[in-house]
């Protein structure tokens, strides 16, 4: 015996929730407590059911099957009501996040993808030596600066300075690209 809400039975029989409102109104469904007895309740309304609607069930069935040829195609909505419309552009919209979502996983596990909380605080902390280095460069080249008359000694001073920034920037860079 398989229990089943009343909207799960009503897509496990491809029916709207209404109709089923309407059997178990009627007394033709099998329940325990606010739960269908999918069997029990399936052999109920079969054995139920009034001979002179078969027509009308018949004419019933042939359009659900057409909606169902139609949602494999490109969506009509001139042929599908307006709420199975929304449902199909949700489904599609739910299926394109997680397709996407498995895409950047993908990337992730690859080694082509960086995210961003990954590399912040290296990045930020590359940053923050480079901008303390270029801070306290006339402060620490100053005293030199003083003795020395020679322009080119103190350019090869000042590149000298600067080369070494570049080093911890590279270093602190490398550092994000072990990620």
């Amino acid at each position: 015996m398989s229990l089943m809400s009343p909207l799960e039975f009503a897509n496990h029989i491809d029916r709207q929730p209404g109709w089923i409102t309407q059997l178990k109104d009627a007394g033709r469904l099998v329940m325990e407590g606010d739960k269908i007895d999918v069997e029990a309740s399936l052999q109920r309304i079969e054995d139920t059911a009034n001979p002179s609607f078969q027509v009308h069930a018949d004419r019933h069935e042939l359009d659900r099957e057409e909606k169902r040829h139609i949602s494999h195609s490109p969506i009509n909505r001139s042929e599908i009501s307006s709420l199975a419309y929304k449902r199909s552009i949700t489904k599609g919209l739910i299926e394109e996040e997680t397709l996407k979502k498995a895409q950047i996983e993908r990337k992730k596990l690859e080694g082509e993808l960086l995210l961003y909380k990954d590399i912040e605080s290296t990045a930020t902390d590359g940053a923050t030596v480079v901008c303390n280095r270029i801070e306290s460069m006339f402060y620490a080249l100053a005293p030199q600066f003083a003795i020395e008359k020679d322009e080119q000694k103190i350019l090869a001073v000042m590149l000298d300075y600067w080369e070494s920034i570049r080093g911890e920037l590279n270093i602190k860079l490398n550092k994000m690209a072990d990620f």
